[in-house]
């Protein structure tokens, strides 16, 4: 009976010290969470710098204190502190097995030693300047640094110069078709530019008639392929562009024929050789290409073909640009969790010359170098809250406050409360939060978007996208009130628009596989993105779009209140890129059982689309046509029969619509505040070695 007790007492001591590691591993995460709350949704610092260190004190679990820690560093240099140093400094040695989060660590400090350089070194050290505000014009500074050319978002035929010191402007081009890209000539005195048909023309900065250097072969256009002007010679004579189904060309701009400077062997390789671009020498050519899901800058000599890659990492490189002496190249990486903009030495024999330094701070939607070895780049300002109103548009209430992107309500079932996605403080990385429907404190749920609640209130199921490679069709259910989240299915692909079915038992997502795809979900369809069904608890899913229409779509779902139908958008990717908008994106419903597909309206705009209450409606955005700002400025909310006909315009101004589960209010996203600023970064390369003088005697 003693060796029977004993048997017995093992056991259960054993169970109940698993237990207590459990809990400690869930208080810590927990910890984690309230943290985040206080530094992300508050703002309060100095708390969430207390709450972090209580993690990293009591967490048995490692990459959890090592991502607490991080974040204390993060806190400090938001507060303007030296204690941020020290802060990612532990990071680095407390935890080398935290590959990533170490690597973050590294390239913070980084940063910070480099900023430290530039205080001590004064005024002639590094320097950001910001040069021009912009709402509705996207745009890049000249070469000289002198003039920034300008493209209306809304006349998107329509070009200017406007010089940077007197504020002058000057309308050079009105083209009838929409302008996609231009690139300024060396010497700043003409600008080639991309209508909407394709070629490539050329205008002087002075105006005057544009002249056509490029053609757009029709067949080209047939095939998938297409040209792209990628820059120009260093004597502003010729244009350097490439093309899809051969490889790189000069053309002059006085006219002539093709010059070749590249041709690929194999056609079908071109396309993996992204964003070429000449050096001004004229031997090396830079690309982005992408191994093993991950994208990095290489350089290729000319003559041999021979390539060296140049970035190394986890994280997207792309967009390679070289300087004017041809001794650097500029790329966007995502090496910081934000798109900021990096330089890295090239030899003379097209070799990596040093590791990448980071020369932009908070954001670089794209860039390019100026003569002088300065760089233009530019930030976007996007402040987006989330807003309820009655359903005739009276009674609006801004629901949110705190963080400046705040997308996709979605209404709790007893409808006290509004879950909505925002930023988690790295770019393409979204946090989903929770907060009450009239308004209050916000709550951090988990890292993550395109949630939904189940039908009793108790859990929310959400897809936790990383925004780096590998991606992965994840669906993953958390508690409403918190927790640790666990995963309901995992496949390769690409998986969002999450929906519960109002009798609980299942979620309806959109899914696409790629072609590099390994484990994909069964009956999928290669870069055609469908509707499938899942039980909740678990199994394979099931698609439920089967129509064979080319270049279609089908994303946005939402569950009819009954539970029989599901109501979807759909995408002619085709006739979208053509500008055909008014005829390619269409809302249907389809019955569950006979997946029966049903036309409602092909006047869409908006991605999110939600039914009424009583299944009588379905609610869209749409993008006024008088609106002069960018797509998600001047959305109005439309409704539409589910049964078909014209939609009615609403009294709502915003996007992302959600009907309240009693019917008389409607949450939605609507951009408050947007803009474009222009920014110059000088003295951010290091300082060139020169042989001493010898002392004269």
């Amino acid at each position: 009976m003693r060796k029977l007790t004993v048997l017995i007492a093992v056991p259960i001591s054993l169970l109940l010290a698993l237990c207590l590691v459990s809990l400690a591993l869930q208080n810590g995460y927990d910890l984690f969470q309230k943290a985040l709350a206080k530094e992300r949704g508050e703002g309060n610092l100095e708390e969430a710098i207390a709450l972090y260190k209580k993690v990293v004190a009591e967490t048995k679990d490692e990459s959890l204190a090592a991502k607490a820690q991080l974040r204390i560093g993060i806190c400090y240099e938001k507060l303007g502190m030296k204690e941020a140093q020290k802060a990612f400094q532990k990071v680095i040695d407390n935890y080398p097995g935290q590959t990533e989060t170490v690597k973050v660590a590294k390239e913070k400090l980084t940063v910070l030693l480099r900023a430290q350089a530039v205080v001590e070194k004064g005024d002639r050290g590094f320097k950001i300047t910001k040069i021009h505000t912009e709402k509705r014009r996207f745009g890049g500074v000249s070469p000289d640094g002198k003039k920034l050319a300008l493209v209306d978002y809304m006349e998107r035929g329509d070009l200017y110069i406007r010089d940077i010191t007197s504020g002058k402007e000057t309308l050079i081009v009105s083209d009838p078709t929409e302008i996609i890209d231009y690139y300024w000539s060396p010497d700043s005195q003409k600008i080639a530019y991309v209508p909407l048909d394709l070629d490539i023309c050329v205008i002087s900065v002075e105006g005057g008639q544009p002249r056509t250097v490029v053609k757009m072969d029709p067949e080209l256009d047939k095939a998938g392929d297409y040209i792209w002007p990628s820059g120009w010679t260093s004597d502003s004579k010729k244009i350097i562009f490439y093309d899809t189904s051969k490889g790189l060309f000069a053309v002059p701009v006085s006219g002539g024929g093709w010059e070749e400077i590249f041709l690929f062997k194999d056609p079908k390789i071109v396309k993996k050789y992204e964003n070429m671009a000449l050096s001004p020498d004229g031997k090396f050519i830079s690309y982005d290409r992408t191994e093993n899901e991950n994208r990095d800058i290489y350089v290729m000599h000319v003559k041999s073909g021979e390539s060296v890659r140049i970035t190394h990492g986890p994280a997207a490189d792309k967009g390679a640009r070289w300087s004017y002496d041809g001794k650097w190249i500029a790329f966007k990486s995502l090496r910081t969790g934000k798109t900021e903009a990096w330089v890295v030495r090239i030899t003379s024999d097209g070799k990596p010359g040093s590791e990448p330094i980071q020369i932009t701070r908070g954001g670089a939607e794209g860039g390019v170098w100026l003569q002088d070895g300065r760089f233009n780049y530019t930030t976007r300002k996007e402040i987006v809250h989330i807003f309820t109103a009655n359903r005739d548009g009276s009674d609006e209430q801004q629901v949110t406050k705190y963080t400046d992107w705040n997308r996709v309500p979605r209404w709790s079932p007893d409808g006290k409360k509004i879950a909505f996605v925002t930023d988690y403080g790295e770019e393409r990385r979204h946090a989903i939060w929770v907060v009450p429907s009239e308004g209050g404190e916000a709550k951090f749920l988990a890292v993550g978007e395109d949630h939904t609640w189940s039908p009793d209130g108790k859990y929310i199921a959400f897809a936790p996208y990383t925004g780096r490679h590998p991606e992965k069709a994840v669906i993953s259910i958390v508690s409403a009130e918190g927790g640790k989240p666990r995963d309901l299915m995992a496949f390769d692909g690409w998986l969002r628009f999450l929906d519960w079915s109002p009798d609980g038992k299942k979620i309806a997502f959109s899914y696409k596989r790629r072609e590099f795809d390994k484990n994909p979900i069964p009956d999928s369809r290669e870069g055609i993105e469908d509707i499938f069904i899942v039980s909740v608890d678990g199994g394979e899913p099931v698609r439920l779009t089967k129509m064979d229409k080319k270049g279609f779509q089908y994303t946005s779902t939402r569950w009819c209140p009954d539970g029989k139908k599901i109501a979807f958008r759909s995408l002619d990717y085709g006739s979208w890129e053509k500008g055909e908008k008014a005829e390619s994106i269409s809302i249907w419903t389809m019955d569950v059982k006979e997946g029966k597909p049903k036309l409602v309206t092909k006047r869409l705009g908006g991605w999110d689309i939600c039914w009424s209450p009583d299944g009588r409606y379905i609610l869209f955005s749409k993008k006024e046509e008088s609106s002069k700002g960018p797509w998600q400025e001047g959305q109005k909310v439309f409704r539409v029969s589910a049964d078909g006909g014209v939609p009615e315009k609403m009294n709502i101004s915003g996007s992302a619509p959600d009907y309240s589960p009693d019917g008389k209010k409607i949450a939605y996203s609507r951009l408050v505040e947007y803009g474009t600023e222009y920014w110059i970064v000088e003295n951010f390369l290091p300082e060139e070695k020169r042989p001493k003088k010898s002392k004269s005697r």
